[in-house]
C-alpha cells in the first residue's frame, strides 16, 4: 500500500472516530465521556486535515461543524463544573 497523507489522515481519523465512539457509549462517566470526545476532535480534524489536502468540501464543512461540536463536547464534559459544583474531570 503507497501511504500519502490524505490516507495516513484517513486511517487516523478512522481510529480516533472509533475510539470516541467506543469511549461516549460506554457510559463510566464524565471524564471518560470527556476523553472520548477528545477522541472525536481529534478524528474531525484528521478528516478535516485529509479533505483540504483532496479538496473534498463537503467533508470538510462536515467535519469543521463537528470539530466545533466536538470542542463543545471537551468543555462540557472536561472543563466545566459538574452540575452540582464539582469540577468535571476531577
Amino acid at each position: 500500500m503507497d501511504w500519502t497523507w490524505p490516507e495516513a489522515l484517513k486511517w487516523a481519523a478512522t481510529a480516533f472516530t472509533l475510539l470516541g465512539a467506543s469511549m461516549t457509549a460506554s457510559d463510566l462517566g464524565r471524564r471518560v465521556t470527556g476523553w472520548g470526545f477528545v477522541g472525536f476532535a481529534f478524528g474531525s480534524a484528521c478528516w478535516l486535515a485529509a479533505a483540504q489536502l483532496e479538496q473534498e468540501s463537503q467533508l470538510g464543512l462536515t467535519n469543521l461543524v463537528l470539530l466545533v461540536l466536538n470542542l463543545v463536547g471537551v468543555w462540557r464534559w472536561l472543563v466545566r463544573k459538574a452540575p452540582g459544583g464539582t469540577k468535571a474531570a476531577r
